[in-house]
């Protein structure tokens, strides 16, 4: 074997087991950071509650690729995306828009391939597999437990599970967890999202002005777009975000009391 072919084999090709089960490309656990460029969204109103979409951009990495990694170019891939989409009206012409889901891979071409690795009926086998499983997920969840793909009265970031350690140790600071220096990224992640869960259950409480802070430096918030702005009021649940300008949304974001530090982990 050649040395470009054995750094290949290291690399992104090197075969790894997960389950039992040989794959290639990036580890599992491993995640991406991509930007998107500015695309081109269509929708048709099908029925009252239904609407056919086409969504056509470029992603590019938010870091650029290492050395030996990635898929060739010319590689294509055909996925399953099964998301929720949030959206807030901002303006007339304008939605805050947030996704979250998941996506299965259905079939891959290699770039020195014509076909794909598996056949259309395989393919078609294959969606409906992955659709059946979302499908048992949503059954088996526990009834007391919020579902994907919903909305309700519980305090929701969207996003969270994919959040890096250095993200999560912002939140975690900015809800009052002490002691999360020295915990590992799934510790950290399990910390918030306790705090979150707590926050959602207590909300209708009335706590005692002298425990409230300020929360969030308002020099920080004003270097941040108007649309930063609204995400991050979307995240903390402030009310009337949808008809506040710039000044106002960090006005609010300033002003808006702290969460209490109690149940935090140690």
């Amino acid at each position: 074997m050649t040395a470009d072919g054995k750094r290949k084999q290291q690399g992104y090709d090197r075969l790894k087991q997960h389950q039992g089960k040989g794959y290639s490309g990036m580890k599992v656990g491993h995640s991406h950071k991509w930007y998107y460029d500015q695309g081109e969204w269509r929708e048709r109103k099908i029925t009252p509650d239904e609407w056919e979409i086409s969504y056509q951009t470029t992603k590019r990495r938010a870091a650029r690729a290492p050395e030996e990694s990635g898929a060739p170019i010319g590689t294509e891939y055909n996925w399953l995306i099964v998301s929720h989409q949030r959206v807030d009206k901002l303006d007339a012409n304008s939605y805050m828009t947030c996704m979250e889901g998941k996506k299965f891979k259905v079939a891959h071409k290699r770039a020195s391939n014509a076909a794909w690795n598996v056949s259309e009926r395989t393919q078609r086998k294959k969606v409906i597999e992955y659709l059946e499983q979302m499908i048992e997920e949503l059954k088996a969840a526990d009834a007391a437990e919020p579902l994907p793909f919903s909305v309700g009265e519980h305090e929701h970031v969207y996003g969270l599970n994919l959040r890096t350690k250095s993200e999560l140790l912002d939140m975690a600071k900015e809800y009052g967890l002490a002691g999360t220096s020295k915990m590992k990224r799934e510790e950290l992640l399990e910390a918030v999202k306790e705090r979150i869960a707590q926050e959602g259950s207590s909300s209708g409480a009335n706590r005692s002005a002298d425990k409230r802070q300020p929360d969030g430096d308002a020099m920080e918030l004003e270097a941040k777009s108007k649309d930063e702005l609204y995400r991050l009021a979307s995240e903390r649940g402030v009310g009337g975000r949808s008809s506040m300008n710039k000044t106002q949304l960090v006005h609010a974001l300033t002003t808006r009391r702290k969460r209490p530090s109690s149940g935090s982990r140690a």
